[in-house]
C-alpha cells in the first residue's frame, strides 16, 4: 500500500470512521514520538467508536509480551461492538522468530481487528517490514524542521485552550528546544500555573518553564569567551542530549552573541535596566546575566565568532561530513579567538 502523509492519515481515518471501514493493519513509525502518540490515540478512539471500547481495546510491547497472545487478541472476535484494536509498541524490538510467528495475521488480515503496529527507527531493507509497507497502511512521522517548531507551539498551546504571546512562544521555543513531548509537558504546566487564565506571557513562561537549556546557552557562550574548549565541549554535549539540533545550537549561540552585540552598544549609551532591556530586546528577568557576559565580549571577538557561526551553519546545511565535526571545528576556533580582559572588552 501507498505511505500516507500524517494529514492524509487523519483524513483517511475520519472517512473510515463514517464509512465504517478501517483497514485491518496501520503502521506508524518515525522519530518524533509525539506525533506517533497523538495517531494512535485519535485511531483508538475513531476505530471505537460506538462499542464497548474497554472490553476491545489491548496494548503491548514486542519485547514484554509473547507473540501467541498477541495473535490471540488479533484473533478474538469483538465484543458487543463492529471492532476489536489491538496496538503493539517498539516493533522493531520483535526476534526475527517472532516476525515469523505473526506474520501469517500480516499476510491474512482479520477483519474484525484493527492491527496498530509502531515502530521507531526502522530498516526497511528487513524482510518483515518490507511486508508491513506492503500490507498496512503506513505512515511515518518525521521530526519537524526547526522553523516549523513555532507553529507546533501555537498549535498545541491552543489544544490546551491557551493563547501564547508572539514574546512567550519564542521564550518556550528557546527554553525546551525541538522535542515537542517536552513541548506538550511544558505546556500542560503553563496550564495548571495559570488556573483560570488563559493568556499566556513572557513571565509566565520565565516563571514555569525549566531553564536547563537557556542555562547551557549562557554556559557555552561563556566558557567560548573564556577560550576553555574542554568545557565548551561538555556544554555543547549537554545541548545535544537535551534533544537540541545541530543547527539549533548554531541559531541559539548566534542569537545570544547577536543580543550581546546590541547588550554592549546600548551600554556604550548609557542605557540601563528597563530602557537597556527594551534596547536589546533582552527580557529584564535575565538582563543582569546577559551584561555580565557581555563584558566577556569584544566587538572584534564577537563578529569573528558570528563569521565561524555562519560558516557552521552553512556546512551543517550541505555537508555531507559528520555534524559533530563541524560542531567541534566551531568550538576549537571560536575558543582560539584572541580574547581580551573583561575590563578591555567593554570599550572596544
Amino acid at each position: 500500500m501507498p505511505q500516507l502523509e500524517s494529514q492524509q492519515l487523519y483524513q483517511s481515518v475520519e472517512k473510515a470512521l463514517k464509512e465504517q471501514s478501517f483497514s485491518p493493519i496501520y503502521f506508524f513509525y518515525g522519530e518524533e514520538p509525539y506525533l506517533v502518540q497523538q495517531a494512535v490515540q485519535y485511531l483508538k478512539v475513531c476505530a471505537l467508536h460506538g462499542g464497548a471500547a474497554d472490553f476491545n481495546f489491548s496494548s503491548y510491547y514486542a519485547a514484554d509480551a509473547e507473540v501467541s497472545r498477541i495473535r490471540d487478541e488479533i484473533e478474538t472476535l469483538p465484543m458487543m461492538a463492529p471492532r476489536r484494536v489491538v496496538v503493539v509498541k517498539e516493533i522493531q524490538d520483535f526476534t526475527e522468530k517472532e516476525w515469523e510467528a505473526l506474520e501469517p495475521v500480516l499476510q491474512n488480515p482479520v477483519d474484525s481487528t484493527v492491527l496498530l503496529l509502531v515502530g521507531g527507527k526502522i530498516d526497511k531493507r528487513k524482510k518483515f517490514f518490507k511486508i508491513l509497507l506492503e500490507q498496512a497502511h503506513c505512515v511515518e512521522f518525521r521530526k519537524p524542521f526547526e522553523n516549523q517548531i513555532p507553529g507546533w507551539i501555537r498549535q498545541i498551546c491552543r489544544a490546551h485552550e491557551l493563547d501564547i504571546s508572539d514574546e512567550a512562544l519564542q521564550l518556550l521555543h528557546r527554553l525546551v528546544g525541538n522535542q515537542l513531548l517536552e513541548i506538550e509537558t511544558e505546556v500542560k504546566k503553563l496550564a495548571d500555573f495559570l488556573d483560570q487564565r488563559k493568556n499566556v506571557s513572557l513571565e509566565d513562561v520565565a516563571q514555569c518553564v525549566s531553564k536547563r537549556r537557556e542555562e547551557n546557552v549562557f554556559s557555552l557562550a561563556a566558557r567560548i569567551a573564556e577560550g576553555d574548549r574542554v568545557q565548551a565541549l561538555y556544554q555543547l554535549a549537554d545541548l545535544l542530549q537535551d534533544g537540541q539540533s545541530e543547527v539549533g545550537i548554531v541559531a541559539l549561540v548566534a542569537r545570544h552573541l547577536r543580543l550581546l552585540y546590541v547588550l554592549k552598544q546600548g551600554l556604550e549609551l548609557g542605557l540601563t535596566g528597563q530602557k537597556l532591556a527594551q534596547f536589546a530586546q533582552v527580557p529584564n528577568y535575565y538582563l543582569p546575566e546577559y551584561v555580565t557576559q557581555s563584558k566577556l565580549w569584544n566587538y572584534k571577538k564577537v563578529e569573528s565568532a558570528l563569521l565561524v557561526l555562519a560558516e557552521t551553519d552553512k556546512a551543517l546545511k550541505s555537508s555531507p561530513l559528520s555534524s559533530h565535526i563541524w560542531l567541534e571545528n566551531l568550538i576549537l576556533k571560536t575558543c582560539a579567538l584572541t580574547s581580551q580582559s573583561p575590563a578591555q572588552s567593554l570599550g572596544n
